[in-house]
């Protein structure tokens, strides 16, 4: 019994750090105004201990599909490699980034700012 709640307390605690690490790169605040690139968002996701990262080979290429679900938001990005294809942040009452390589033409460098979310 005790090792199944050392499990939970261990989990909570990693959470607590990972979520105040994450206000520290500022992925997040608490008024819900940050901003982030979309390579910082997509390595964000990529190492995220709870994102949960299909493969697939289609048409000779090998494409990633990853989800992550964190503090109200729900992030989904499509890879080719270390090429975004693309990357959704949204709540369940709006849509907070959609970004497709194929249509636009912001840097993947360049700061977009997170709406307020709660």
């Amino acid at each position: 019994m005790s090792s199944n709640f050392d499990k939970m307390v261990t989990k909570v605690k990693d959470s607590i750090a990972h979520a105040t690490d994450s206000v520290r790169k500022g992925f997040l605040t608490l008024t819900g105004e940050s901003s982030v690139s979309m390579n910082q968002l997509a390595e964000f996701i990529k190492e995220h201990k709870e994102t949960k990262t299909e493969c697939k080979y289609l048409l000779g290429n090998y494409y990633y599909f990853s989800h992550l679900q964190e503090n109200g938001i729900h992030y989904y990005l499509e890879t080719n490699g270390n090429y975004i294809l693309q990357l959704d942040a949204s709540t369940k009452d709006q849509i907070l980034i959609a970004y497709r390589s194929y249509k636009d033409k912001l840097s993947l460098n360049s700061p977009i700012k997170f709406p307020k979310a709660f």
